[in-house]
């Protein structure tokens, strides 16, 4: 699988920055590396979120008036 790459400039306060250092050489790692961890992870827990708040709605759709009758 080849992945295309895009290069980017990023500025970040100092305080993070030695955090994403601290985290890429305890995980061996560069920061770029840590950095494309740190960001795929927050991008998959946003599609999740989104996709669990898709799937309730339809739930809702489908079952509301069950959902209500249980609820009382």
């Amino acid at each position: 699988m080849t992945t295309e790459m895009v290069t980017t400039s990023l500025k970040l306060p100092a305080d993070i920055y030695q955090a994403i250092k601290e985290e890429a050489a305890a995980d061996h790692r560069s920061i770029n590396a840590a950095i494309v961890v740190a960001l795929s992870e927050h991008v998959r827990s946003r599609q999740r979120a989104r996709r669990v708040a898709q799937v309730g709605a339809e739930i809702v759709e489908r079952h509301g008036e069950l959902l209500r009758r249980l609820a009382q």
